[in-house]
């Protein structure tokens, strides 16, 4: 097999090879429902942090691109083709480092599958790095259960009539307001709690604008 092409330095620019949609597969809960699979199977290029890409190659697709130290794949560099980076930092998480190479290659646009599950740490943690991210690229964090979006200021979604959508706030929100949803919210305050939790969706969209940054649940129809 083709031996993957080691890049040791994540800053460094790679040549115009990789084409959108991009996925980025991180090493938690594997895609199962039809809608993160869809996302997985449609993707022209696939990202993997290191054990990840285990799951992927099991699945049947090759990563066209693994970051990190490869502490967490049994996956050797000669296993098969693709790119592998190499990032010892140990002070970033390696969905973290995978997002910054994404920055420095102009991949502005990235869904990321596997962020959530096993681990309760890893995934409080990766939904801060959502946050911390949709500031600098346009991304979404799709589970087995949902699609997740951070963001402040006013954004419209797409939904289905009667589809539970939470909203989270991430920090005190000094005004909130939606349209759309069966239980609307109107220049309120809204606190880091659960009351925003199993809300509804009215039609097939959606408003939400805020003044502070929240997590934003569309759950899958089953």
């Amino acid at each position: 097999m083709e031996k993957f092409h080691l890049i040791s330095a994540m800053n460094q620019p790679m040549d115009d090879q990789f084409k959108n949609p991009f996925v980025l597969l991180v090493n938690g809960e594997f895609p199962t429902h039809p809608v993160p699979l869809r996302f997985l199977n449609s993707a022209e290029t696939i990202i993997c942090t290191d054990g990840s890409a285990d799951k992927l190659l099991a699945h049947g697709r090759t990563p066209d691109v693994i970051i990190g130290d490869m502490d967490s794949t049994k996956l050797k560099k000669d296993d098969s083709k693709g790119v592998w980076i190499s990032s010892l930092n140990q002070n970033k998480t390696d969905l973290q480092k995978t997002l910054d190479w994404c920055i420095a290659n102009n991949l502005n646009e990235v869904t990321v599958l596997g962020a959530l599950g096993k681990r309760e740490d890893h995934s409080l943690g990766n939904l801060h790095v959502l946050n911390a991210f949709s500031r600098k690229l346009k991304m979404k964090f799709v589970t087995n259960y949902a699609v997740i979006y951070s963001f402040k200021g006013k954004r419209t979604f797409s939904s289905l009539k009667g589809q539970k959508i939470s909203i989270v706030a991430i920090e005190n929100v000094k005004s909130i307001s939606t349209v759309g949803l069966k239980y609307e919210l109107n220049n309120d305050p809204f606190p880091p709690a659960c009351n925003g939790i199993s809300n509804e969706a009215e039609s097939d969209k959606f408003t939400i604008e805020t003044t502070e940054p929240i997590w934003l649940f569309i759950n899958h129809l089953d």
